[in-house]
């Protein structure tokens, strides 16, 4: 008998309870069977029943690891294939492993989908019994009706489908909401914590326009999504007051409500009363029935109808604290779908990432463990989560889909007690991840938290909701466990799809020696156009000493690059193309070097170099290549380089070697961003990169698989259109902030549409200050007409209560700033330079007329009409401008800025172009 007949029949005597003699440690593994059709009390050492029924495969996963436990002193020899034939494999709790099912380095233990079979492990229970009751289908369920099963996800033939809603999605996917398919809030209500006089906004209770929401009947099922910035809360409603317009929640949102915009962003869904588009359902708890209208063409009662039973479908479960670990195991080429993962009756709401939300696949102590091939997708959380003391896995060339929440984690929120606690050396790479934040719209494709020297490389990653990679988790400047992470050859596009904001392609946080951020592709990261905050590489709080080279980055909403605060940033030898806004972002001035910024390539159309702020000099720039295609006014005499022209900014000892030139792409506007050999990049030291290399590598059909996805071809943003303004407010109503403006209110500072008082009409815009607010220039309201060339004229009516400080003006969109028209009325005065012009009754409207040339025109100057009731109109001409380089309008904003409880009014506003 030979070596590996000998070990099958020792292992078929273990596993009845046998004790038997190590076998030889250089045998080949043992093979081991699972099939739908076995039995965990067989021997699993045949992949079909023998022909007496009395001898086969193993059932199930579970079976076949408990087999191996009983024959240990086996696994010592080649190790255990179990080969996990084609089928389903349910389970209603995930299967887990522990130290005792671990392998070693010579004899790894693989559970891998038998060769060219389709094995998953499925926790979705099939929905059938359909029948049609007027425009529905309907199931019954009674374990639901019962209270032993529910469920808040649904699928139909593997495609996830939209709980009924209101409004309804833009498509029937509901998968990116943005525009049409949300609510506005009227704003927040205001209260006081206990034990304090100041009124804050509420985090449970918001005012809701009249008509959005009703009492329905099954409101108290109901979920309501609230996009804040970076994060949604799924809130569950408590009560509804239909007098006073509203809503108040069982729990409240990490955020507030309006922090962010007063009119705060909603949709709500798992509504019956929403229930009337196709592709749509309706789970009523009570009735125990499933309610669905199907897309068309769709026969319900063929399909493959899913709902999710189990939280998690796989953990491996180490104690590293104890030096306890799960060692040498290997999953090959299996499928983990469906789960769940329901909202609480308190609601949810994570400060970020989606942080609380766990994974279908998690590991806790996991070292030299293998996914490989592998597919994670339907589920209610996460995919996959390498947690405490995973150290030395990897997770190869699978595919992670259709999330609930994000991709893969690596790591905790905090730092490691012990280095046996430490998440570190993983590796994720040639993976397809994608389609995630279908129910957590926060989450991470990529997150790594206080990890380090992991490696991110070859990846695909798209389609999520807020930011494609993460890597830190500390704020600031303090001492941290997330350093030395290669980020390399990833792919990240279609990030944030207008739904959320401060969001990266890459975002970092915290210091972080030794990572490096390299050969990567991060494009179309659009963040909602309401809120700013989208950019290709993030460099949020105290990222420092990251390097970040050889990376292609081009369509974002508001940079591509952008640094909040940080120190030492090696930025080299990337392509930065075709933000929509400002291109390169430096928000906080420090005293210490903030970032170098060498041999880059800056490639824009909209004149909108540097954002934000470029005062004191703590930047390094060197030998960069800067080019606008802007047909309105040259990149020179815009003066895009921080207020200064070209020439002035080097004279400053900035950019030294750098050049305002064309860098010859081969085609940019297509997204060709090849370099021809005569670009003026070459000469100054760039060294062109094959960004074709990154993303998945390997067999064909896997690397063109991203390719099946559906997109719009890409086209550079649109240049700035000049947009005219007239707005009496007569449309909008009572209570609703303007439209076509931004108003940006704080605490009791607010800023509505009002019935009180009208220069024409029967409505204003009515501003209220308050005393106690964080900032003077709160409240304040923005309309961005976005003028070039010509005179631009600007009008509106206003009405000032006595005591109101309030001032209106005219900037440009550079950072900083430059100021045109600027109007003051204080102490019954209008203001202009710091002297008075005309006295302004109070509680009279008065109208306001400015006639200020722009572009090629522009002489820093303007001309200003003021009309008050009964008296010829005063004329004032040649006024400066604030500043004199001012020569477009890109801001047209009314600001109030008293102390105290104040009113102002503005009316027919109205911004042209003569």
């Amino acid at each position: 008998m030979n070596s590996t007949s000998m070990r099958r029949v020792l292992f078929a005597l273990t596993i009845v309870g046998t004790l038997f003699i190590r076998a030889d440690a250089q045998s080949e593994a043992l093979q081991l069977h699972v099939a739908s059709g076995g039995n965990d009390a067989w021997s699993g050492l045949l992949a079909t029943p023998n022909s007496a029924g009395t001898d086969g495969p193993l059932a199930t996963i579970t079976g076949a690891r408990d087999a191996i436990r009983k024959g240990r002193a086996d696994v010592a020899g080649g190790g255990v294939e179990v080969n996990i034939h084609g089928g389903t494999y349910f389970v209603t709790e995930p299967v887990v492993f522990g130290p005792a099912d671990s392998g070693s380095e010579t004899a790894p233990i693989t559970y891998r989908a038998a060769s060219g079979e389709d094995a998953v492990i499925h926790s979705g229970r099939a929905i059938t019994g359909w029948r049609k009751e007027g425009t529905f289908w309907v199931a019954d369920i009674p374990a639901v009706r019962d209270g032993t099963w529910s469920f808040s996800q649904f699928w139909v033939n593997g495609e996830r489908r939209t709980p009924a809603r209101t409004p309804n999605a833009d498509n029937p996917a509901g998968d990116f909401p943005e525009g049409d398919d949300l609510f506005y809030a009227v704003g927040p209500v205001m209260e006081k914590k206990p034990g304090s006089d100041k009124e804050e906004r509420s985090a449970t209770r918001f005012y809701y326009q009249p008509g959005d929401l009703e009492d329905w009947d099954s409101l108290q099922d109901a979920i309501v999504v609230v996009y804040h910035s970076w994060e949604t809360a799924l809130l569950r409603p408590k009560s509804i007051d239909t007098e006073k317009h509203i809503i108040e929640f069982t729990g409240p949102t990490n955020w507030g409500f309006g922090r962010w915009r007063a009119d705060q962003r909603y949709h709500i869904e798992h509504l019956f009363e929403g229930l009337d588009q196709p592709g749509e359902w309706f789970l009523n708890r009570k009735e125990g029935r499933l309610y669905y209208i199907p897309l068309p063409g769709e026969d319900i009662t063929q399909a493959m109808a899913v709902a999710p039973v189990a939280k998690q479908l796989l953990r491996i479960e180490g104690e590293p604290a104890a030096g306890k670990f799960v060692e040498h195991l290997r999953f090959e080429g299996l499928k983990f779908h469906y789960t769940e993962f329901a909202v609480k009756p308190t609601g949810h709401s994570d400060g970020q990432a989606a942080f609380s939300v766990p994974a279908a696949v998690e590991a806790v102590g996991a070292r030299n463990v293998v996914f490989d091939r592998c597919d994670i997708g339907h589920t209610g959380g996460y995919g996959l989560w390498l947690r405490t003391g995973c150290q030395d896995n990897q997770v190869l060339q699978s595919e992670i889909h259709d999330l609930g929440a994000g991709g893969v984690r690596i790591g905790e929120g905090g730092s490691p007690a012990t280095a046996n606690e430490a998440a570190e050396r993983n590796v994720v790479d040639n993976c397809f991840i994608h389609d995630g934040g279908r129910v957590f719209r926060g989450a991470i494709g990529v997150w790594i938290g206080r990890s380090s020297y992991n490696r991110l490389s070859h990846n695909e990653i798209s389609d999520f909701r807020y930011t494609g990679i993460s890597v830190g988790w500390s704020w600031g400047y303090a001492e941290t466990s997330a350093h030395h992470n290669v980020i390399e050859y990833n792919h990240v596009h279609h990030i944030a799809q207008g739904q959320l904001s401060d969001t990266g392609g890459i975002y970092t946080l915290g210091v972080s020696p030794g990572t490096v951020i390299r050969n990567n592709v991060f494009h179309d990261i659009l963040s909602n156009p309401r809120l700013s905050g989208g950019w290709g590489i993030y460099f949020d709080e105290g990222s420092t000493d990251i390097v970040a080279e050889n990376n292609l980055v081009y369509n974002t909403r508001t940079g591509t690059l952008h640094q909040h605060y940080g120190r030492d940033n090696r930025v080299v030898n990337n392509i930065f193309a075709f933000s929509h806004h400002g291109q390169l972002i430096r928000s906080r001035e420090e005293e210490h070097n903030s970032f170098f910024f060498h041999r880059n390539i800056v490639y824009f159309n909209n004149n909108q170099l540097l954002g934000s702020t470029w005062k004191n000099g703590n930047f390094d720039l060197e030998s960069n290549v800067y080019w606008s295609t802007a047909d309105d006014v040259a990149l020179y005499d815009d003066m895009d380089f921080a207020g200064r022209t070209f020439e002035a900014w080097q004279a400053e000892g900035h950019d030294r070697w750098s050049v305002v030139a064309d860098p010859l792409f081969v085609n940019a506007e297509a997204a060709d961003f090849r370099l021809k050999d005569d670009s003026p990049a070459l000469a100054l030291g760039f060294k062109p990169f094959d960004y074709s290399e990154a993303g998945l590598y390997g067999d064909p059909a896997w690397v063109t698989r991203p390719g099946k996805i559906a997109r719009v071809p890409f086209t550079p943003p649109a240049k700035p259109e000049a947009r005219c303004i007239a707005d009496g407010y007569e449309d909008t109503p009572v209570g609703s902030v303007a439209s076509g403006a931004r108003s940006n209110e704080e605490g009791a500072g607010r800023i509505r549409v009002t019935d009180a008082a009208a220069a024409t009409g029967e409505r204003s815009l009515k501003f209220i200050d308050a005393p106690g607010l964080k900032v003077s220039y709160a409240p304040h309201l923005v309309y961005t007409p976005n003028l070039r060339n010509g005179t631009a004229y600007g009008e509106f009516a206003i009405r000032l209560e006595p005591g109101a400080v309030f001032y209106h003006e005219w900037r440009d969109n550079r950072s900083p700033y430059q100021v045109g028209p600027s109007l003051w009325f204080r102490d019954g005065k209008l203001m202009v330079g710091g002297k008075s012009i005309a006295e302004i009754p109070a509680d009279t409207w008065v109208k306001i007329a400015i006639l200020c040339p722009l572009g090629k025109l522009a002489d820093g100057t303007y001309g200003l009409t003021v009309s008050l009731p009964g008296s010829d109109p005063l004329r004032f001409d040649n006024l400066a401008c604030g500043t004199p380089t001012f020569r477009r309008l890109d801001w047209f904003g009314f600001v109030s800025n008293a102390t105290e409880t104040v009113a102002v009014f503005i009316d027919d506003v109205k911004v042209e172009t003569k």
